[in-house]
């Protein structure tokens, strides 16, 4: 319960924070109609018992009157309070997310929290009238006490204890939801993704040439009946709740009517007792649903609040484009849970100017080296040394300032569908200027678009290959301009004529970087200042590809004899 009155504080704070303005004209809305009930049951009495009849019931229009637009405006402006927090929340998550730094991101309970308080920024946005309703219905109940206590004390009583079945149904209907919420949430979740799977161009076309999309929207409707499930047992039980609620508050109405007709009120004053506490009512089951509102978001509300307040305010990561040396110097890492090390005892060196390459198979622990040079890893023995001839130990740097030395293109790049403009801007954190944006895209196919260009068919704009999108992920290196360029199967998805085209590029362009290359291609090695061969997590050969080749029982050459034959 504490922690529900915390969120309904924290979310009074946000909408002053936000929207105070309409914070304000809501909550003098609210006290408004929260005082029209018991206003309602003077007049009535007035115009029964009065002798001059005319002023209650110019009252009474009035009041009655006002009733119904007040509550539409009332509603209104709670809407409009509602988007503003709402925005204010999603904009606050997509900075938050954006600070997290890689090694976060790999943490599984990071990306739930954050898919969690993705799905919390809506019922959070509709918190900041909960609180201003329960007051509301408070006192409603209270004026309607104490105006009906003036005919009759046991009646005015027993209104106000009318509340209490309606905010204790609601209390359990909460808890039973803030059970049932993240059942749903989960099953949702794990919908929306397979439906992504579906209508994403590229894996909808893979799913529908294998013929096989039938299969994810199995998936799709086995989670998505899983959550109604657990919705209808939610409904059906929160019904149940209700009634009996219901029924007790009935009983409450129909003591408090006893007790006035014997304790002596006469017909105008029971009149009145009755019109005004019928029109109290749905102010005061009101308080129930707004005090259940509450109860059931909080859950979502503390781990949106948590993942806000977990992700430091981040600094401005800045580029470092002459870097003199890297190196993993005797480097250990285990993966936790593995049988064993996944590198051991690892030695590798790049300097400025030179082309470096990695080479393995897969699972030989070259991904893993990447990761503990660039910090989204921690080695378990040894160092990582940026500009080693300084023996700068890179674990003495922020993450921050660690990753600006660093232009890394992945194997699975990310295809950004974008304008031009934007796609290949994502490739530093400054403001990129029109004119950089164009060098980047020198000798690509995109050199001569409008930087305007919409990318991807998803959004109605050029469909691209997958060889075009490695081009915009290499550009945005070259936009870049770090001084360490990390390059995994860089020209994957590139014909052989333009795989050639870039490594000479490379080659051409690579006296003031570093440049290290993961690669699986024979011809790509050729030109390479020094490769290391890993093997089961450990350096077995360093050479030139001519160096390497020569030893022909050499696990190198093991690797690549059949491509050297192909020519």
């Amino acid at each position: 319960m504490l922690d529900a009155f915390r969120t309904a504080r924290e979310a009074l704070v946000d909408a002053v924070r936000v929207a105070p303005g309409w914070l304000t004209l809501y909550s003098a809305l609210q006290l408004v109609l929260a005082m029209l009930p018991g206003a309602q049951v003077v007049l009535i009495r007035d115009l029964v018992e009065g002798g001059d009849s005319w002023p209650p019931l110019a009252g009474l229009t009035v009041v009655v009157g006002a009733m119904y637009p007040l509550t539409q405006v009332s509603n209104g402006i709670g809407q409009r309070l509602m988007l503003r927090l709402r925005l204010q929340l999603r904009v606050e998550l997509a900075y938050a997310a954006a600070r997290l730094s890689p090694g976060r991101l790999a943490e599984p309970e990071v990306v739930a929290d954050l898919e969690a308080s993705q799905a919390a920024t809506h019922p959070m946005s509709d918190l900041a009238g909960k609180p201003v309703q329960v007051l509301s219905a408070a006192v409603t109940s209270v004026v309607l006490c104490v105006t009906i206590a003036s005919i009759n004390l046991l009646s005015g009583i027993l209104v106000l204890t009318a509340l209490v079945p309606t905010v204790l149904a609601f209390t359990l209907i909460s808890r039973m939801e803030a059970r049932g919420w993240p059942k749903v949430g989960a099953y949702e979740r794990a919908a929306a993704y397979a439906t992504e799977q579906l209508i994403q161009q590229r894996p909808g076309t893979e799913l529908a040439v294998l013929g096989s999309a039938w299969k994810v929207a199995a998936l799709i409707a086995d989670s998505r009946s899983r959550a109604t499930r657990v919705l209808d047992r939610m409904i059906r039980t929160a019904l149940n709740f209700e009634l009996a609620a219901a029924l007790v508050t009935v009983m409450l109405f129909g003591a408090a009517l006893v007790a006035l007709v014997t304790g002596g009120a006469n017909g105008g004053a029971a009149a009145a007792a009755v019109a005004g506490t019928i029109t109290g009512l749905n102010a005061i089951r009101q308080c129930g649903y707004a005090f259940g509102s509450i109860v059931t978001a909080t859950p979502q509300a503390m781990i949106y609040r948590r993942f806000i307040s977990s992700v430091p305010a981040g600094a401005s990561q800045t580029v470092v484009p002459l870097v003199e040396s890297v190196a993993l110097e005797n480097v250990t890492f285990q993966y936790p849970g593995a049988a064993g090390p996944t590198l051991r005892d690892v030695s590798i060196v790049a300097r400025r100017g030179e082309m470096v390459a990695l080479v393995g198979v897969n699972g030989a622990g070259k991904s893993t080296a990447i990761n503990l040079l660039v910090g989204t890893l921690k080695p378990d023995g040894g160092r990582v040394l940026i500009n080693s001839h300084m023996c700068r130990d890179a674990a003495t740097m922020t993450e921050t300032e660690r990753l600006g030395h660093f232009g890394l293109l992945v194997q699975e790049f990310g295809r950004f569908e974008f304008t031009l403009r934007d796609t290949v801007s994502l490739g530093t954190p400054a403001t990129a200027p029109d004119d950089a944006v164009r060098r980047a895209l020198a000798g690509t196919f995109a050199a001569d678009l409008p930087l305007d260009t919409r990318l991807g068919q998803q959004w109605g704009g050029t469909g691209i290959s997958g060889g075009q999108w490695q081009r915009l992920a290499l550009a945005r290196i070259r936009l870049r301009a770090a001084g360490v360029w990390i390059l995994d199967e860089p020209t994957s998805a590139i014909d052989a004529e333009a795989e050639r085209e870039i490594f000479a590029e490379l080659r051409q362009t690579s006296a003031d970087r570093i440049t290290i290359v993961v690669s699986h291609r024979a011809w790509t090695l050729r030109e390479m200042d020094r490769i290391y061969v890993i093997d089961a997590g450990a350096v077995v050969q360093q050479g030139t590809y001519a160096e390497l080749m020569s030893q022909p029982t050499g696990r190198f050459a093991q690797l690549f004899a059949a491509q050297e034959a192909e020519g």
